[in-house]
C-alpha cells in the first residue's frame, strides 16, 4: 500500500494484510536487537542489526530487491518515508 493512502480508505482484507506484515516485520526486527540507523544500543550497550534486513528505508533512488524499479523517497509529516511504486500498491 501506498504510504500516503489514508488509513480509514483500507478494506478489511488490506487492513489485515498489513496488520500481518508489521507483526512479522517487528518480530524479526526484536529478534536481531532492533534497528541502528545512528546510535541506538541496547541495555547491553550492543547495537540492533535489523538494518541489514531493511528493503527499501534509506535507499532512495536504488533499485527495488525484489523488483529493480527504482525505491521512492518522500516526506510525510516531516518523517521519511521510502517505498517501491510497484511493489507497494
Amino acid at each position: 500500500m501506498l504510504p500516503t493512502r489514508a488509513a480509514g480508505s483500507l478494506q478489511t482484507a488490506e487492513f489485515e494484510r498489513l496488520a500481518a506484515a508489521i507483526k512479522t516485520v517487528l518480530g524479526k526486527a526484536i529478534e536481531q536487537g532492533g534497528t541502528t540507523l545512528r546510535d541506538f544500543t541496547n541495555a547491553e550497550g550492543k547495537p540492533g542489526y535489523f538494518k541489514q534486513a531493511l528493503a527499501v528505508y534509506g535507499r532512495g533512488g536504488e533499485p527495488c530487491r525484489t523488483c529493480a524499479e527504482p525505491v521512492r523517497h518522500l516526506k510525510i509529516g516531516q518523517r521519511a518515508s521510502y517505498y517501491c511504486g510497484r511493489c507497494q500498491r
